[in-house]
């Protein structure tokens, strides 16, 4: 996949999904004072216009691996992808390259707690034309290891609405 580029998010239009989404995640972060903000921290409402782009992802290690699970897969996802992931694993429906690149960047996120920003095209077959911005952030639903990764993916023009809260 050599369209694949780790991008900074100041690169990427502040309504698109990702940068919507970055925003959220970073006062979640900053909020709970830990590198990785708590589950129960993000509001459905303040992210509503990023929720048709985003995977949610389940980490499940058993002993000295690791694999993931769809957990959740939006409403626009399922209709970008031609498929939905929803209960999936990691790699069903994708390209070779497309499982290694992800399985590499779940680890880098698992080791050093910070969100990967990229741009690259949709490793899937027939679908490989469209160029995105994904976001990969991580989430722990208690105690201190990340056990969910949020993606946020859409295509480079996509625009969201978004509603800002202030956090309190």
């Amino acid at each position: 996949m050599p369209n694949y580029a780790v991008t900074d998010i100041s690169n990427i239009a502040e309504r698109h999904p990702v940068r919507a989404f970055e925003a959220c995640w970073r006062r979640q972060a900053e909020a709970s004072g830990t590198p990785v903000p708590l589950r129960s921290q993000i509001n459905p409402a303040e992210i509503a216009g990023v929720l048709p782009w985003l995977l949610v992802l389940e980490v499940l290690r058993h002993g000295d691996t690791t694999d993931y699970r769809y957990r959740l897969a939006g409403t626009a996802c399922t209709e970008m992808f031609g498929v939905d992931y929803t209960g999936r694993m990691l790699g069903e429906h994708l390209t070779p390259e497309g499982e290694e690149i992800r399985r590499r960047e779940f680890a880098q996120l698992l080791g050093d707690s910070q969100p990967i920003i990229s741009t690259t095209n949709l490793p899937i077959r027939a679908k490989d034309f469209i160029r995105v911005h994904r976001g990969v952030f991580p989430l722990r639903t208690s105690g201190p290891l990340t056990d969910q990764i949020f993606v946020v993916i859409a295509p480079v023009a996509t625009e969201c609405a978004t509603r800002m809260i202030s956090a309190v």
